[in-house]
């Protein structure tokens, strides 16, 4: 079974758009515990309390994770050639042929 192509795009654009928002999240600009403490409260928690530069890291990683999906709905596959046996074409000489014994015939249709 294949994976339809609009799937791995939508969940690349997902991707993408969360990288793009956590280097947003390492690019603005900062409160201060002043400021925070003026509104009422501190700045938020958890996610919020990351460092920029942890902010920027992840989003790296998530914009790179995104085009490796984009670039794999097109075809690309950089490891394909790791596994599996080889797909080349024998020369004539190498086929196999009626009458040779034990080996079986060669049925493909060009």
């Amino acid at each position: 079974m294949r994976i339809p192509v609009w799937l791995t795009l939508g969940v690349a654009a997902i991707v993408l758009t969360f990288g793009s928002y956590r280097i947003y999240l390492a690019l603005r600009k900062r409160e201060t515990n002043e400021d925070a403490a003026a509104k009422g409260g501190m700045m938020g928690g958890g996610f919020y309390r990351m460092s920029p530069r942890a902010h920027m890291m992840v989003g790296v990683i998530y914009l790179l994770l995104g085009a490796a999906l984009v670039a794999t709905s097109f075809g690309v596959n950089p490891i394909g050639g790791l596994f599996g046996p080889s797909t080349e074409t024998p020369p004539k000489d190498q086929a196999p042929v009626k009458g040779s014994g034990g080996i079986p015939i060669d049925t493909i249709k060009k």
